[in-house]
């Protein structure tokens, strides 16, 4: 089934559930899904947000970096993938939407904040 025909209410939130997942191939799948999704949706995604929250907090309490760094990266992806076709301009009424959700996920980053493991380029 082509992407743009999903529930984006049922599976979006699934496959950012996904994203906890710390085994291949779940965590790939997970992140694939993620990311087509977003890609691809286009004026679906906003109305999702608050649906998002829990399996990005959720996926955050792991405190496992590598489950940080793929949600740290789809966070990335998600803030950006309102920009309007033709103008590359972001709208950034996604980036509005996870502002009222900013204390139930910003508090996980303030831990990692000084933390000096060197990822690399991992981020």
């Amino acid at each position: 089934m082509p992407v743009h025909k999903l529930d984006y209410h049922h599976y979006l939130p699934l496959f950012f559930d996904g994203l906890r997942e710390t085994e291949y191939p779940f965590s790939f799948l997970a992140e694939k899904g993620v990311k087509d999704m977003i890609t691809l949706g286009g004026g679906k995604i906003l109305p999702v947000i608050p649906q998002l929250i829990i399996p990005i907090k959720t996926a955050l309490n792991t405190r496992d970096p590598q489950v940080m760094v793929r949600v740290i990266r789809v966070l990335q992806a998600l803030v950006v993938a309102d920009v309007v076709p033709g103008s590359g301009r972001n709208s950034g009424l996604i980036g509005q939407a996870l502002v009222p959700y900013y204390r139930q996920i910003l508090p996980v980053f303030n831990i990692f904040k000084n933390s000096n493991t060197n990822i690399g380029d991992a981020i």
